[in-house]
């Protein structure tokens, strides 16, 4: 009785993914394939509950491509949002979230504009590595290395304070970089003219941390004090407040320095 219920929620899963899909309908083999609009979140939502439910890659191809030889469910856009100073730059992402066909695949993909002087914030993907490569202007990524190996500060004996070591690289014409999971990262244009990249990750459902905006906007204000030290003259709950409300949670911001450099609005 059970295998007979999947199957009929699965023959429904296909019917609904195949009416809703904005392939339905459209031409057969014998003519050429009409254009493609951006399919809306219900026809999104009808694919993703039916490609969770299909067993097999054939499966899979009924629900994605029931018209070939047209493979608009196999293909996206990244629709270049540019953005201008004082916003930092934007990012379009390619993820299970919109991209239906990346369920089951452990692949997803994005494109990232930074304008002059422009800062992808640092930040984290919990469940990704990120190959990012550079296709338009420069950029300097930065990555934070990991530290305490084996250990976790004074719950060995230990309590190191300082710095943790970064590296970095300037990278332009199709120099990439490789940012493994999990570890903190940023990318930042210091030049005065525009830059972009595009980036792969190895889970279609990556995730972004902020750094930043995480820390001071999620924790106690006793716990935060705590984790910076605890010097009530560097940082209290006053100065925690000031810094929650100007953290930004946008994709990049610009730096001040840089954008004075280059004649730029700051906003500030």
């Amino acid at each position: 009785m059970l295998q007979n219920t999947l199957a009929s929620v699965f023959s429904a899963g296909l019917l609904v993914a195949a009416a809703a899909s904005p392939l339905a309908g459209r031409a057969s083999s014998a003519t050429p394939p009409l254009p493609v609009s951006t399919p809306l979140l219900e026809e999104i939502q009808a694919l993703q509950q039916a490609l969770l439910l299909a067993p097999s890659q054939a499966d899979r191809q009924a629900i994605l491509l029931p018209n070939p030889p047209d493979a608009s469910n196999y293909t996206f856009t990244f629709v270049n949002n540019t953005v201008l100073p004082p916003t930092g730059g934007t990012i379009a992402l390619a993820t299970v979230d919109n991209f239906p066909a990346l369920i089951g695949t452990k692949v997803a993909s994005a494109v990232g504009w930074v304008n002059p002087c422009g800062l992808n914030t640092p930040h984290l993907h919990p469940r990704a590595n990120e190959l990012l490569t550079v296709v338009q202007g420069e950029l300097i990524g930065g990555l934070i290395l990991e530290a305490n190996p084996g250990g976790a500060g004074n719950l060995n004996g230990m309590n190191p304070t300082g710095p943790i070591p970064q590296v970095n690289a300037t990278l332009s014409n199709f120099r990439s970089f490789l940012f493994p999971q999990g570890e903190v990262h940023f990318q930042f244009n210091p030049t005065c003219e525009p830059a972009s990249f595009t980036a792969a990750f190895d889970n279609s459902d990556p995730g972004r941390t902020q750094i930043a905006r995480n820390f001071f906007s999620a924790f106690p204000d006793d716990v935060i004090i705590a984790a910076a030290g605890g010097d009530l003259e560097l940082l209290d709950a006053t100065r925690i407040d000031q810094l929650r409300d100007k953290i930004p949670a946008a994709f990049a911001e610009l730096i001040d320095s840089c954008a004075k450099k280059c004649g730029l609005p700051t906003g500030s």
